[in-house]
């Protein structure tokens, strides 16, 4: 290793250093001072940010980490300041008056970890790896999923812990099956096997089955997919933002690892196929009747996902598409969640008939949920129709022509159901009765995120570029 591959390995292993340590601030400071309020938020928040401004530029070339547990590549690079962004604005919507409760500590040092845990996910470079991770994301999730300790919360994080424990064995199962079938976990190792002509045995087959369904259930695809609505709903919004954008992400990214190995297999591309259809039908027709806006997202997010896993099918392109789509998406979610989180009182949540004559009381909320909203449904010229623009053309170029038709006709009928919270906020005469909690970081994060869902669109040259960078997989 050259001096200069080996400062770029220290400034990396430094970043997780870093962000270990404000984690565990973040979860002590509370218990030194006595006291119970926004400072371990600010802590998380600082480090992430300090993190963003100094993080190195990509490094060409592929470092292997204590003996190849850990991979960095510009295709995690790409990725670890995407799960530190995530976590900065998860933290900006988390920082408010209502929110501070007993507890402030160990809900910051819990995202920290979370987000810590997408890191090591990412940049794998074997399932045990993988495995440890996932663990660590999984127990940090099912925390914050019942934080509040409130019954609805409680009841999401039952079920998020129960229906986890189920994908966590899928996922068991399928590494002890590869593992006795390659003799060996190491990516790379697996993926040389197969290139040079190792025939898949049937237990190997049934490994990376079992792997992908585990994965599925990371991505809320379907039939994978029961716990989002229930657990979106249960959990607090800023949680419920972060699993829709960061913890999606993650998933989806080990997914095409799987789909990357089992490319030439095409028993597997039928698996991702059938997937990314029944995710992008099932997610739309079941976002059509919800009234709940954070049941609405959750199916939401449901079918973007199926719109990522179209981007697969698209080689180096569609992965450069996917990685642009990943990001354009999470800055429209979690925009929409942190007007939720704005709007919302208690654990009542929203409706969309709550909303009615939101634009005469909160013109400013109405018209940051109005951009969100348009870019998850597409329309030019936000950075949701580029985003899609971009995948479905990639998976056009290589052939899936059906799939692609599949997804338009999907993605037309998601309008329908985005633009009734548009209806409800600028057409309906009745003034809105929900009391928008007003803060500076609220404010901010609203303004960052509006501005990205727009100017992203209108300039996608820069973000396209570090996606092409990345696509060296």
């Amino acid at each position: 290793m050259t001096i200069e591959m080996a400062n770029y390995a220290g400034h990396s292993l430094a970043i997780l250093l870093t962000l270990l340590m404000a984690a565990l601030t973040a979860l002590f400071i509370p218990i030194i001072t006595k006291r119970d309020d926004a400072t371990p938020g600010l802590v998380v928040l600082t480090a992430s940010l300090v993190l963003l401004a100094f993080f190195p530029a990509a490094h060409p070339d592929l470092l292997s980490l204590f003996y190849g547990a850990l991979t960095i590549s510009p295709f995690t690079r790409y990725l670890w300041p995407f799960f530190l962004a995530a976590l900065a604005f998860t933290v900006l919507i988390s920082l408010r008056s209502r929110d501070r409760r007993p507890g402030a500590g160990e809900y910051y040092f819990l995202l920290a970890m979370a987000a810590l845990a997408l890191i090591f996910l990412v940049s794998a470079g074997e399932f045990l790896t993988v495995f440890i991770a996932v663990e660590l994301l999984s127990v940090c999730l099912y925390a914050l999923a019942a934080i509040n300790r409130s019954p609805i919360g409680a009841e999401a994080g039952y079920k998020y812990f129960l229906l986890g424990s189920f994908g966590t064995g899928m996922l068991v199962m399928g590494i002890a099956l590869v593992y006795g079938t390659a003799g060996t976990l190491n990516f790379g190792a697996i993926k040389l096997a197969l290139v040079s002509g190792l025939p898949f045995h049937p237990l190997m087959s049934a490994g990376f089955i079992f792997l992908i369904a585990g994965f599925s259930f990371k991505s809320a695809l379907v039939p994978f997919h029961m716990w989002v609505p229930d657990v979106y709903e249960g959990a607090p919004t800023p949680v419920s933002a972060f699993m829709g954008a960061a913890v999606k992400a993650g998933g989806v990214v080990v997914l095409y690892r799987l789909f990357a190995l089992t490319a030439g297999a095409p028993q597997f591309r039928e698996i991702f196929w059938a997937l990314a259809v029944l995710t992008m039908v099932l997610g739309n027709l079941m976002a059509l009747p919800q009234q709940n806006l954070k049941r609405l997202l959750a199916y939401s997010s449901i079918s973007h996902a199926g719109y990522i896993v179209t981007g697969f099918f698209g080689g180096t392109e569609g992965l450069k598409a996917a990685l642009f789509y990943l990001a354009v998406y999470a800055a429209a979610n979690i925009g929409a969640f942190a007007v939720v989180a704005a709007l919302e009182k208690e654990e009542r949540g929203v409706t969309i008939k709550d909303l009615a004559g939101l634009s005469e009381r909160h013109p400013y909320l109405a018209g940051a949920m109005s951009l969100f909203m348009l870019s998850l449904a597409g329309i030019p010229p936000l950075a949701g129709f580029f985003g899609k623009f971009y995948v479905f053309a990639a998976a056009l170029k290589s052939g899936c022509i059906w799939l692609v038709v599949i997804a338009l006709l999907m993605s037309a009928v998601s309008v329908y159901y985005y633009l009734r919270v548009l209806v409800a906020m600028y057409m309906e005469k009745e003034p809105s009765v929900l009391e928008a909690m007003h803060s500076g970081a609220m404010n901010l994060a609203l303004t960052l995120l509006a501005l990205a869902v727009t100017l992203l669109g209108v300039f996608s040259g820069p973000l396209l570029r570090l996606a092409q960078a990345a696509s060296i997989f």
